[in-house]
């Protein structure tokens, strides 16, 4: 068994993967590596590098880091039954079988928080109703604009979610807030500390993958530590782009000006002291806002992006579609121009606040490379990097990352001069 596990991404390639769907392959991948499971907030600090080549390219003519759309493979090591039943029973990387499998979990869920909830065991219903709304974003994030259970099952996510916090009290707040005219939705969250007091502020930069939903639950480590958290659906993201049709933009500071200004009409926020925290595509979207909204005062990425066109568009081509639909491109001849703004070309400089910039040796969705080159340019930023906290590899053999030494939340903690 040990020699299976130490299997290496050259004798996959030669094998033509043809064990994906054993248990051995779980076990290279790791857990799902999903973009939001990029928010990790462990690692090792003060480790500056790039790429782990060897890892990275196990054979000739391999474009980019990684081939297979291996974000869709889910994890035998898991504790949760519903879980571990869609890792036995699905079809690594199809896409059928993957929005079928976690579908039937969802649906499953959903029918035992509605019996609860007639029943009238509102925390039981809220719990199930969780579970549903969590299993229906995970059949929805990789479903493209033009499959027809994609809203469908988008919508069922938010409505399970709602229906749990009809159950229980909320422990956020809803908000919107104005982009441009346009009411983006989302959350707020902040410590159950006396009245009156001002928090600083960590703003979340989604991935690509990622929902609001999902990053505000999430939010715990930076909440216990005395900071507040905003969650917003981003142009790009979640509703706002399958909803409202809203697109991301290459000048992201506009976004971060839009939370900052709805931050700063809240008498419970220290506005003076806002952080914002990149989660996968979000490792572009946080120092490109940085280098233009002065009013970010810490700027923190699981893994950093200089340049999204080579980091993420080429490096992982599978996800080329999905980047196409995100920055409302109509092909994707017409995403790669687009996409050559969507860089730190003569703004890296301009970046003057702290920046700890994340990353993974081996990570295959978002170049490692960026990331090196980012703290290189970030000439004018007090920048330390953590290896370590990009999107799921094999060489994260540990144990989930949660168990890694916290990071993140600790050193935004220290930056914003929250209470640790």
């Amino acid at each position: 068994m040990d020699s299976l596990l130490n299997v290496s991404r050259r004798g996959l390639v030669k094998w033509g993967l043809a064990a994906v769907g054993f248990p051995v392959m779980a076990k290279v991948f790791g857990s799902t590596a999903l973009a939001q499971d990029a928010s990790a907030e462990g690692g090792k600090k003060g480790a500056i590098g790039g790429r782990s080549e060897e890892e990275l390219y196990p054979a000739k003519g391999l474009p980019g880091g990684g081939q297979l759309e291996i974000r869709m493979t889910q994890t035998m090591y898991t504790s949760d039954a519903d879980a571990l039943e869609v890792a036995q029973r699905m079809k690594p990387f199809n896409l059928e079988s993957w929005i079928e499998e976690w579908t039937r979990v969802a649906e499953r869920n959903e029918k035992l928080a509605d019996k609860s909830a007639a029943e009238g065991y509102k925390i039981t219903a809220n719990e199930y109703y969780l579970r549903a709304s969590n299993f229906y974003r995970e059949a929805c994030w990789p479903q493209p604009v033009d499959e027809p259970r994609m809203m469908i099952t988008y919508k069922k996510m938010r409505d399970t979610f709602d229906k749990a916090w009809k159950m229980t009290r909320p422990q956020f707040e809803r908000v919107q807030v104005n982009y441009e005219g346009k009411m983006l939705d989302g959350y707020f969250r902040k410590p159950n500390n006396p009245q009156g007091k001002k928090f600083p502020v960590v703003i979340p930069f989604q991935g690509a993958d990622t929902m609001a939903e999902s990053t505000i639950l999430n939010s715990g480590a930076y909440i216990a530590r005395g900071m507040a958290y905003l969650a917003v659906d981003f142009p790009g993201q979640g509703g706002a782009l399958r909803i409202k049709d809203l697109h991301l933009p290459a000048d992201t500071e506009r976004v971060a000006k839009a939370m900052i200004d709805y931050l700063e009409t809240r008498s419970d926020v220290d506005a003076t002291r806002v952080g914002m925290q990149g989660i996968s595509m979000g490792g572009y979207g946080v120092p490109r806002a940085a280098s233009g909204e002065k009013r970010i005062k810490a700027a923190f990425m699981s893994s950093g992006s200089y340049d999204l066109k080579s980091d993420l568009f080429e490096y992982y081509p599978p996800i080329q579609e999905r980047v196409r639909w995100i920055i409302g491109a109509k092909d994707l001849a017409d995403a790669r121009k687009k996409l050559d703004d969507y860089n730190l070309d003569g703004r890296a400089s301009k970046i003057e606040v702290p920046m700890l910039i994340g990353y993974s040796k081996d990570d295959r969705i978002m170049d490692p490379a960026g990331s090196l080159k980012l703290y290189k340019a970030a000439v004018n930023s007090k920048c330390d990097m953590v290896e370590g906290t990009g999107h799921v590899q094999a060489s994260n053999a540990g144990g989930p990352r949660t168990s890694r030494p916290v990071v993140f939340p600790d050193w935004a903690a220290k930056i914003l001069g929250a209470d640790l």
